[in-house]
């Protein structure tokens, strides 16, 4: 036994010194030009290598800067494969004969260019195939040459490769590891779009055999981020990769909807994010795909909203891979517990892609729906929670981004809540024809406390650039608070700082074209008008009282509008508000606050908030002794009196609802001091406008007008003329009926 050992260990040393008598000895550079003629003969590329080192355990060798040329017929300045270090397993024995045979290859990063071009051929199509060279131009005149005898035609550039040329390329194993893959459509007329951080392994690759795949993407974020597709495929189809048999299962694992959009370079899912988990069967056959599976998107939001319930999706679909038909044999998407069936086939060959779908809804909450609407723009606010059941049978027939749709959307008992909501809306029922030309509702109620306001809505040329809106609303002796949770309960922000009791008449007509459903929108397209008899109304923009007190100059201890409340309480408002195109005007609105009359004239923007307003400010007799008389300190500059011992303070009101900002008026000083006329506490607009009305022939003390009357009034130059002198700038010179008149300014 002892001699045994003693020969072993003989054996084992003269191995080792044999091994290191090789290593010292065997330089794999000179061994390169070589390996890199048997890399081109498998792959049939070009192939460049770098310097070389070896490595016996495990019996490997390193390249560095690794480049593989692509299918010259593809005419790209990009390497097919381009690698800054490749790890090349070879096998001992022949090594140990210094013959060199390789049996799988590791890449570090590489990038990697795949290429469709307009025939559909893929770039890879032929590796191993031993593509020849582009033909070089003959000398002598271009023309239709005849294949000689002794060789077959060649095939036309980027066709596949005629019956029998197959790739003799084969590998026990080929790994990518943190590779970045560029991906080019020219079929598709796609531009080059490139996906980082992937990883691959593909063993047992061989012609005429099986293999097995493992790839996986790892996108940027926090969690694992992980799309990984394992499976089973082969052989290879050579010359159409589509058609090659695949067997295996794409996984989600904890994937941000924001991540998937930047590696997918698609602009889709912008303004989206969510957390994506799924697994999906996938069996590809002859060009034949079906995918069975489904997806859960967890803390979903859009637009910054957070949608607040899960989203699952279920399906089953099937795709001819070479005509990019997608049939959805069936699909089901749960918004939370909200069921919406699909079924249809979708053509991804065409952009915009084109549907041929039918969506069904039996009966169902609409809460997660509405919520999910909400966040695109559509309908009720982000902060409301709206409750009902709907049905729906919708077939939706062309592009994506604008089908025809036909079929029935109906709701019922529909009731919107929310903190910024004092009285809940409710809508008992409403139901919708859709038809290829339009989408009209029925007459429908909004409740709200004791009012009621009667609509309806139609859309019609919605699939093309410039959908119509028609839309009515009327709501005769209409509660104010009920109005107001109406529109906080749509999503309007512009009443968001009033609230106070009332009555109004309402006669709301939406016309025009609109791009979207968006409060914007709607408030651009809106007509009309309000005759309003409010009281004990509160803004909380400004405290305007102090606004005054500031103007006027009068500020000090133990004075009217001394303290800035934040806030204004108005007493008593009245007067006509005619609406035109989302621009809210008027002449004749007056209000009452605790130290003054306001007559205000001027516009206010509904889509944009902007407020462009002048306000005579009108204080008693009483309260403008408390604060000093005419002897104030903006007296003679911002303030003057009329015969009755008040003063009269013009004032500017730009800005927005939200931010208003309040200056003085000093061109109406001015053309009060010049024309002598001053407005009274009784009247704070009348006085002036009646005067000014009677240059043009008109009678003093307008009451207030219908919408009819308004729209008529600014249809007549002459009455347009008196609107902007009305607004203080009567010192001018009356412009021709043919001249646009200047804002106020």
């Amino acid at each position: 036994m002892r001699k045994a050992a003693i020969i072993v260990g003989i054996v084992v040393l003269v191995v080792i010194i044999a091994i290191g008598i090789f290593v010292a000895t065997f330089d794999v550079n000179n061994y390169r030009p070589r390996i890199q003629s048997e890399l081109e003969t498998r792959l049939g590329r070009k192939v460049q290598l770098g310097d070389m080192h070896l490595s016996l355990f495990p019996p490997s060798f390193q390249v560095n800067n690794l480049s593989i040329a692509d299918d010259p017929r593809f005419n790209d300045p990009h390497p097919f494969v381009q690698a800054g270090q490749l790890n090349v397993s070879v096998k001992l024995l022949p090594l140990l004969h210094k013959d060199v045979q390789i049996d799988s290859l590791v890449l570090q990063r590489p990038t990697v260019e795949l290429i469709k071009n307009q025939q559909g051929v893929w770039n890879f199509a032929s590796l191993g195939s031993n593509p020849q060279p582009a033909p070089q131009q003959p000398a002598h005149p271009a023309g239709p040459q005849k294949p000689s005898p002794q060789q077959p035609a060649k095939p036309a550039p980027g066709q596949p490769q005629p019956q029998g040329s197959q790739s003799n390329f084969s590998l026990s194993k080929l790994s990518i590891q943190d590779g970045q893959v560029a991906v080019t459509d020219r079929q598709a007329g796609h531009a080059r779009s490139v996906y980082d951080h992937i990883d691959l392994t593909l063993n047992n690759f061989a012609p005429n055999e099986p293999f097995t795949l493992a790839l996986a993407a790892h996108l940027p974020g926090a969690g694992k981020q992980e799309v990984r597709l394992d499976g089973n495929g082969g052989p290879l189809a050579q010359g159409d990769p589509a058609a090659t048999p695949f067997h295996g299962t794409l996984n989600l694992n904890g994937v941000s909807i924001s991540g998937l959009s930047q590696f997918l370079n698609n602009p889709t899912l912008a303004n989206t994010d969510g957390t994506l988990t799924g697994q999906t069967k996938i069996d590809s056959d002859n060009g034949k795909l079906a995918a069975n599976g489904g997806f859960n998107i967890q803390n979903a939001k859009v637009h910054g909203v957070e949608i607040g319930y899960p989203i699952n999706l279920q399906y089953n679909l099937a795709d001819d891979l070479k005509t990019d038909l997608l049939n959805v044999q069936s699909a089901i998407v749960k918004l939370g517990n909200t069921p919406l069936s699909l079924a249809g086939v979708v053509n991804m060959k065409t952009t915009p892609m084109q549907l041929n779908v039918n969506a069904r809804a039996d009966n169902v909450s609409i809460a997660e729906a509405t919520r999910l609407a909400s966040a695109f723009g559509v309908a009720f606010s982000p902060n409301t929670t709206v409750n009902g059941q709907a049905s729906a049978n919708i077939h939706a027939l062309g592009p994506v981004d604008k089908p025809a749709l036909n079929g029935t959307l109906s709701a019922r008992n529909i009731q919107a809540t929310g903190k910024d909501i004092p009285q809940p809306v409710q809508i008992p029922a409403i139901n919708l024809q859709l038809t290829p030309q339009q989408v009209r509702s029925d007459n429908f109620n909004i409740i709200s406390d004791k009012t009621t306001v009667t609509g309806n809505i139609a859309v019609s040329n919605y699939t093309s650039k410039n959908p119509i809106m028609a839309a009515t609303l009327l709501a005769p002796n209409a509660q104010l608070p009920a109005i107001l949770s109406m529109a906080r309960a749509w999503g309007v922000t512009a009443l968001d700082k009033v609230s106070g009791l009332g009555t109004m008449n309402l006669n709301m007509h939406l016309t025009g074209p609109v791009n979207s459903i968006t409060s914007a929108e709607v408030m651009r397209a809106l007509n009309g008008g309000v005759n309003v008899n409010f009281n004990n109304v509160r803004y909380n923009g400004a405290d305007i009282s102090h606004q005054i007190a500031a103007i006027a100059g009068f500020l000090g201890a133990g004075k009217p509008g001394q303290d800035d409340r934040g806030f204004t309480n108005i007493l008593k408002m009245t007067g006509s508000i005619p609406i035109v195109n989302g621009i809210a005007q008027t002449n004749n609105l007056q209000a009452q606050l605790d130290i003054a009359n306001l007559g205000i004239t001027g516009t206010a923007n509904l889509v944009n908030q902007a407020l462009n307003l002048r306000i005579n400010a009108v204080i008693t007799q009483n309260v403008a002794k408390q604060v000093g008389g005419t002897n104030v300190g903006g007296y003679l500059n911002t303030a003057l009196a009329n015969n009755q011992g008040e003063l009269v303070i013009p004032i500017l009101v730009t800005g927005t609802f939200q931010n208003p900002k309040f200056a003085p008026d000093l061109q109406s000083v001015a053309q009060m001091k010049l024309k002598g006329l001053l407005p009274s506490s009784n009247n704070p607009v009348g006085a002036v406008s009646g005067v000014l009305g009677g240059l043009l022939g008109q009678k003093a003390g307008n009451q207030a007008q219908s919408p009819q009357q308004q729209q008529q009034q600014q249809n007549n130059p002459a009455n347009a003329v008196q609107q902007i002198l009305g607004g203080f700038l009567g010192g001018k010179k009356q412009q021709q009926p043919n001249q646009q008149q200047p804002p106020p300014k």
